[in-house]
């Protein structure tokens, strides 16, 4: 009787069950775009977690004759106040991660890169929920984002009385109906209006009226999810006096290793205290459209 032929189940112990690609896929996540737009106030060291934003009160210069004796106006300010609050995320690495995994000692180097994320997110996540709070207001409720809501968004904050470099933070949707209105836009409208971005690096969209227009997906909703919320804002980074959005830190991202013996496991902790407020309701509108 013939033997039977060597086959890789006559030698299951020498065969992989299957091979790791050594390069590990990143998962997907917003866009972070807002942070960089706020009026930034760093109180570390300051012993204080509230920053205050004061403002001048407008006043009005009132008619008189010549020899009128003028009654004084009081000169007065107002303000508002960011009040930092603390984030973190733990993380438990057991020895045996260290030991029998292809990343090794690796992970820690992708938990500081995934903190970083995280972290992103959830700041520009309570910059975008300031969105609703702005008093104007641009869109029609069920309608998809134009052309003529962004010349409007912009125009109301001129309206308004305000002065300074504007920049648009659209929600994923309002993103996608913006870049629809350009590809049906003549090329007059294009040339002379915007400078629509081609790449999808990040979620920089170009300009419009010269501002910048970023997209990200943590805009909030309004009526029930029915509509998006995005805005166009004077910029804090550029305009103090006139800034629509302000931020405190009193920590900045910090992280520990923490060892556990008896549970044979580091502790990765990482930690930030921040807060946003809005500091000038003029200063912006916001842009409410279909979701």
């Amino acid at each position: 009787m013939a033997e039977a032929p060597t086959s890789t189940t006559s030698l299951t112990e020498l065969v992989y069950g299957e091979a790791i690609v050594p390069t590990i896929s990143m998962y997907a996540h917003d866009f972070v775009v807002a942070a960089p737009f706020m009026y930034w106030q760093d109180l570390r060291g300051k012993a204080t977690k509230v920053a205050s934003f004061p403002k001048w009160v407008l006043d009005t210069a009132i008619d008189t004759g010549e020899t009128t004796d003028l009654t004084t106006t009081e000169l007065e300010t107002t303000q508002v106040s960011a009040t930092a609050a603390e984030i973190g995320i733990r993380r438990d690495i057991l020895d045996s991660v260290l030991e029998e995994t292809i990343i090794g000692a690796q992970i820690f180097d992708f938990l500081l890169q995934d903190t970083g994320v995280l972290f992103g997110i959830s700041m520009d996540d309570d910059i975008c929920a300031l969105f609703p709070s702005l008093s104007t207001s641009v869109g029609t409720s069920g309608s998809d984002l134009t052309i003529a809501n962004m010349v409007e968004a912009q125009a109301q904050v001129r309206i308004n009385g305000q002065r300074g470099s504007l920049v648009y933070i659209l929600d994923d949707q309002q993103a996608l109906d913006y870049q629809s209105a350009q590809a049906a836009a003549t090329s007059t409208t294009i040339n002379g209006m915007m400078a629509p971005s081609l790449g999808i690096d990040n979620g920089y969209l170009g300009t419009f009226f010269m501002a910048p227009v970023w997209q990200t997906g943590l805009c909030d909703t309004a009526n029930t999810g029915a509509n998006v919320v995005g805005a166009c804002f004077i910029r804090g980074d550029e305009n103090k006096t006139t800034a629509c959005f302000g931020a405190a830190v009193t920590r900045d991202i910090t992280v520990e290793l923490q060892r556990d013996a008896s549970a044979r496991q580091t502790e990765f902790v990482a930690t930030a205290k921040w807060g946003v407020c809005e500091v000038s309701d003029l200063s912006g509108t916001k842009i409410v459209t279909d979701a």
